[in-house]
């Protein structure tokens, strides 16, 4: 009777512990939201490098002499933790998706590691920087995948979509080859950043990113615009959902 008594103990006490690390596991996940947990228990993500793009409203990067940008000021707080400032849009127009859409603005990270993206974040100091800012409609999107390749002073196009299934393997197709993509080196494009991302405190639905790089905006449009670049595109949409395309200026100031 006693080892059954003593064997109860034990499974309740399993159980009670089984409860608080899943009820400590849902605290950390909202805390931080389900992309930051997952850098925390993901090794890869959690010591590896990680690429941040940041979106930005007009009121993130209107800034004067004595009062700089949220932009400005969230790099230098991202320096703090190591990142480096990789690319940054002069300006960005909406080209294709919700009319809505506040973005005025858009740069690049890359943080050494998942670890030291996840410390800013959940710092004090972040707080303290959105609440300075109110609430501004940011989306930040991480990656995981390699640097990108971006040539400063050059026009970009860059694509954000979801896919939900498995697509093709080329779902965009290849330069020069086939599909979306067929004619971009017609137009002296070129792929500079193909990824997964997750969205970083947000409610955004893009899981994809592409970024083209043209020798100005002109030959962006003109790729996009051209009939048989939007044939292709249409046959695309059949493996992609919430297309949105951004054109983007360069910006005077020089990527590291």
């Amino acid at each position: 009777m006693a080892d059954g008594s003593a064997l109860s103990r034990s499974f309740l006490a399993f159980l009670t512990f089984c409860l608080v690390l899943v009820l400590a596991t849902g605290g950390v996940v909202w805390y931080v939201g389900p992309t930051l947990a997952g850098i925390v228990v993901d090794e890869s993500r959690r010591e590896q490098p990680y690429l941040l793009l940041q979106l930005l409203p007009a009121a993130a990067v209107a800034q004067t002499p004595e009062n700089p940008s949220y932009r400005a000021r969230f790099a230098a707080l991202a320096a703090e933790d190591g990142a480096e400032l990789v690319w940054q849009a002069g300006a960005v127009e909406v080209i294709e998706g919700s009319v809505l859409l506040d973005v005025a603005g858009a740069q690049v990270l890359r943080f050494p590691t998942g670890a030291d993206l996840v410390q800013m974040f959940t710092g004090s100091a972040y707080r303290g920087l959105r609440d300075g800012f109110g609430a501004l409609p940011l989306r930040h999107l991480g990656s995981a995948g390699s640097a990108p390749e971006l040539t400063p002073g050059a026009a970009s196009l860059l694509v954000l979509f979801r896919v939900d299934e498995s697509p093709p393997p080329d779902p965009l197709g290849v330069p020069g080859e086939s599909g979306w993509l067929r004619l971009l080196p017609d137009h002296r494009g070129r792929v500079a950043w193909i990824a997964t991302v997750d969205p970083i405190r947000g409610e955004d639905a893009w899981n994809r990113l592409l970024l083209l790089q043209f020798p100005n905006a002109l030959t962006a449009q003109q790729w996009f615009e051209d009939p048989a670049t939007e044939t292709e595109r249409a046959i695309a949409a059949r493996y992609l959902d919430d297309v949105t395309v951004l054109l983007v200026e360069p910006s005077p100031v020089v990527s590291r």
